[in-house]
């Protein structure tokens, strides 16, 4: 057995698993599993630590006690590599704000932008800050950072896909009933009605299609040119006596019948001139939707 199997045989003794051990050696798990795959060799201040946790000599993890004379010749190496690293060791560099190991080597030394949001009461800035991250801290970070990022855009298709199979639903709900309107009126011989109604169908099955896309200007223009209608009536002048407030409430109501007729009319010049848009825009928008590429 090599110093890794040793590790790994006294590991589980103890009943630990190797992120148990990590925490109790204030190292990564990735460390305590390159040691027990003889990928690396931890350092003799590490080692004794490991020793008191698993109640061990360091003899017993070299296995020095056991009379073989192949492993007499390999134990010196072994302990002399471990001490040659020791008295090799380069003054600390850093510590690793992550897992609080201290950094000896440049290589090993990685400075990170990190991006951080403070809040000052209900103000949030969001500010650039520095940190210093070991070599197996840095992969840890860019794997979780890669997983999110796979997962936010697992979840923005997702997203697009249900706006797609809801383009499909609704839109055409709205314009079978037109359609059935259009046979009705055909059938009472109403020509121009029953035509009425099958350009509604195309036209209502459009906008709304590309409405719930969102991937277009279509929408935009819709609640832009619908804002048009919400505007603001001029104050009114009045005397302060019963005349002056019942001239007050009347021009009030007449004020507020007045917008709301206004905003009914934006919506609606809005609503027709979106229609007419998307019968042109609607293709484009579900090609893009279903060609969706990360921007």
């Amino acid at each position: 057995m090599g110093i890794g199997s040793k590790i790994k045989e006294y590991r589980v003794k103890a009943g630990l698993t190797q992120k148990d051990l990590a925490d109790e050696l204030h190292v990564t798990y990735q460390a305590v599993s390159r040691w027990e795959n003889d990928d690396a060799e931890p350092s003799f201040d590490t080692l004794k630590d490991m020793c008191k946790i698993f109640n061990c000599t360091t003899d017993d993890l070299f296995d020095i006690s056991k009379p073989n004379v192949e492993k007499e010749k390999e134990e010196p190496q072994i302990i002399e590599r471990v001490i040659v690293k020791e008295s090799e060791q380069k003054p600390i560099l850093g510590i690793c704000q992550s897992c609080t190991k201290p950094i000896y080597d440049k290589e090993d030394l990685f400075r990170i932008d990190n991006k951080k949001i403070v809040r000052t009461g209900k103000l949030s800035n969001t500010i650039n800050e520095q940190i210093v991250l070991c070599k197996e801290c840095k992969e840890t970070r860019e794997i979780k950072i890669k997983k999110a990022e796979e997962e936010k855009e697992a979840k923005r298709k997702l997203d697009i896909k249900k706006k797609r199979i809801h383009s499909f639903i609704w839109p055409s709900i709205v314009a079978v009933i037109f359609l059935v309107l259009a046979i009705v009126y055909f059938a009472k011989g109403d020509a121009t009605a029953g035509l009425g109604g099958i350009i509604l169908s195309i036209l209502s099955y459009t906008f709304l299609a590309t409405m719930i896309l969102d991937n277009n200007f279509v929408n935009d223009l819709w609640f832009e040119v619908s804002s048009w209608g919400f505007v603001r009536m001029p104050g009114i002048i009045f005397t302060f006596d019963l005349g002056g407030l019942a001239f007050l409430i009347v021009m009030k109501i007449l004020f507020a019948i007045l917008a709301i007729l206004i905003a009914i009319f934006a919506v609606i010049f809005a609503t027709i001139l979106a229609m007419i848009l998307s019968v042109f825009v609607y293709p484009f928008a579900l090609s893009k939707n279903l060609n969706y590429k990360e921007e």
